[in-house]
């Protein structure tokens, strides 16, 4: 399903950064671990096509990430793929329910055959559906963003530190969400992580050194 081969991402300043090969099959669960400024969340990107490498190859779906380079192509990629990266954001202008139902919206699907009932349910948000962006903590922010990343029902979900700034019980609340999309939804799950509550019910590790 996802292949890395000889990936390299350069920075301006010189920075390289290596990534092992890495082939993920489909209804895998990997949760990317290493020291901060190893790379974990560069890769989260590569792997979202929220950045290019600078060499080497990443296929998704039996195609090169590259050969996603037009609108129709790029539209069919983001439906697949649920995205929580470090630069996902919400919208100040909507409210919270909105902002999990604006993938919905930018794909033209109906939100009767969508997941977000069951998700908001699986995630404690009932309660914040009215509030906007700037009533939430950043643990409710973090459960808000998981939302909206899986509300297409996507084969893939990419998540960069999704149990960041969460108490121990909205952390567990989580990775039971996590385990259920694996277990039950056969959803292909990447997750950097620092959190070893996420990578203990990961099926495989892939360890970055700075």
């Amino acid at each position: 399903m996802i292949i890395l081969k000889n990936v390299l991402k350069k920075y301006n300043n010189d920075d390289v950064i290596s990534y092992n090969d890495l082939k993920i099959d489909r209804g895998d669960f990997i949760s990317i671990i290493g020291p901060s400024g190893s790379g974990k969340s560069t890769l989260i990107d590569l792997i979202a096509k929220l950045k290019t490498c600078s060499s080497g190859e990443i296929t998704i779906f039996d195609k090169s990430i590259n050969a996603y380079d037009d609108k129709r192509s790029i539209q069919l990629f983001r439906k697949e793929i649920g995205i929580m990266s470090s630069s996902s954001s919400l919208l100040s202008v909507l409210n919270i329910q909105d902002n999990i139902l604006l993938p919905l919206i930018i794909h033209d699907e109906n939100i009767i055959n969508s997941n977000f009932e069951h998700i908001i349910s699986k995630l404690n948000l009932k309660n914040l559906l009215d509030k906007t962006s700037a009533d939430l903590s950043s643990g409710e922010r973090q459960r808000v963003l998981l939302a909206r990343a899986m509300v297409l029902k996507p084969k893939i979900l990419i998540a960069d530190e999704p149990t960041a700034n969460l108490d121990l019980y909205n952390s567990k609340q989580l990775v039971n969400f996590l385990r259920y999309l694996n277990d039950e939804l056969k959803t292909t799950i990447i997750v950097a992580t620092h959190d070893d509550i996420v990578s203990s019910i990961s099926k495989r590790i892939y360890e970055l050194e700075k």
